[in-house]
């Protein structure tokens, strides 16, 4: 046997020797250090991937389970080859491989021994996992990663696979929703996450959502963060905002304001009046109601958005605007109803006037003018003529797109759109 050989059957059998010893090892991590392992290069970030599943199938080639102990450290190890399933119930989570319990805790541990990558119903994620057991039934999951490698799952997924002549786009997005992911540390830091891997944060789908152009793009901007007075920014965004972003104060009055989110014009007035965005399919729409359609909708939506109790109604008398935002915005929206009027605020307005049901899409911003066609003491017939898609507030990603296809760098775009902010390298 030559010294190649033998060297290749030595480490194989020390590594035999190893993952048998991690049935029996006793360790004293704490969760976040577990979780970390192997991720230095940025912070790290918990995502909430799952957030109720009855069972959840865990696969990689090699993987690592501890259990927490009652002193709060984790505990014994787990590992080897295969599936594994954890279900959940009776506040604890199950650990089940070839349907022989292995351990049954509150909270599990997963990392891939190589630092690969780990599947969850199939779907690859890089870093580690926390599974735990959600209002006594069903298993919730953590993704702890880097965020970094986070990024890379979230950028065309957010913002749309483009081309090379959009890749200032990308790397904006890079910027924006790392230093979004940034300002969220802090104040989750006592929660069990700290991102949705949902449009509630940002739309993440592990390593399914990578491509080269865009992971190139979170690579060349590692650690660069839009900051103010010290702190990553709010970097919100949305995809078209229909020619002027939105100015916080009015269309979400009950978040913090920041004054790089007062709302701007989507132009570079010196060189062009045309809005960035005016490309887009939702830069003007249109959208109308039968009037006992909308009611049913009402009926239903108007629960949801106000606040105190909708009494019953069977007729909607009128529909009012108050007034318009310097950007166009409407400002609120008065529902009257045979029982009472309720007024809507801000964003809220898009989730009270659906276009569909209750259950259907939003409507797309509150950038629109509303035409109310009434008859008999009640309305007929709603009309709205509108522009733009999403909140509004922050970056318009299709005016992003624009901008990087016109030569404008990702740090000009980042400035154009959260104005009075810096860039940093913080890590």
């Amino acid at each position: 046997m030559n010294r190649f050989l033998a060297g290749k059957c030595i480490l194989v059998f020390m590594s035999i020797l190893f993952f048998q010893s991690c049935a029996r090892e006793e360790i004293r991590y704490s969760p976040e250090e577990f979780a970390a392992a192997g991720v230095r290069e940025s912070p790290l970030v918990r995502v909430l991937i799952i957030e109720k599943s009855d069972r959840v199938d865990i696969d990689s080639e090699v993987l690592f389970f501890s259990t927490e102990n009652p002193a709060g450290n984790v505990g014994k190890k787990f590992g080897g080859r295969g599936r594994y399933t954890v279900a959940g119930g009776g506040g604890y989570v199950r650990l089940i491989r070839d349907g022989r319990l292995i351990t049954r805790t509150e909270r599990l541990f997963v990392n891939s021994s190589s630092k690969g990558l780990i599947l969850v119903n199939g779907k690859a994620y890089r870093g580690s996992l926390q599974l735990s057991s959600r209002n006594d039934s069903g298993v919730s999951v953590i993704n702890f990663i880097g965020v970094d490698d986070y990024l890379k799952g979230v950028l065309p997924v957010e913002i749309g696979y483009l081309d090379s002549g959009s890749y200032e786009a990308y790397r904006a997005q890079a910027i924006a929703s790392r230093s979004y992911a940034l300002s969220k540390l802090e104040k989750k830091k006592k929660d069990n996450y700290d991102l949705r891997a949902t449009i509630m944060d940002q739309v993440y789908k592990g390593v399914a959502g990578e491509t080269p152009r865009s992971t190139q793009a979170v690579v060349e901007t590692e650690g660069l963060v839009a900051m103010w007075k010290g702190q990553p920014i709010k970097a919100y965004y949305s995809s078209c905002c229909g020619g002027h972003t939105a100015d916080i104060r009015l269309s979400w009055p009950w978040k913090t304001h920041f004054p790089y989110l007062y709302g701007i014009r989507d132009a570079r007035t010196e060189k062009s009046e045309r809005s960035f965005c005016r490309g887009s399919a939702h830069f003007r729409w249109s959208v109308s109601w039968p009037g006992d359609k909308l009611l049913k909708i009402l009926q239903k939506s108007l629960k949801k958005e106000v606040d105190g109790t909708v009494a019953p109604f069977r007729n909607l008398v009128d529909l009012r605007t108050g007034g318009f935002a310097p950007d166009g915005r409407v400002k609120y929206l008065d529902v009257i109803t045979d029982t009472g009027k309720y007024r809507i605020t801000g964003d809220r307005i898009r989730w009270v006037l659906r276009p569909e049901s209750h259950n259907g899409a939003i409507l797309r911003s509150t950038l629109f003018k509303i035409n109310v066609k009434r008859k008999r003491g009640k309305v007929v017939r709603v009309e709205i003529l509108g522009g733009g898609n999403g909140h509004g507030v922050g970056m318009c990603q299709t005016g992003t797109i624009r901008m990087a296809k016109l030569g404008y760098s990702a740090e000009e775009i980042i400035l154009h759109y959260y104005p009075g902010v810096v860039i940093k390298e913080i890590y």
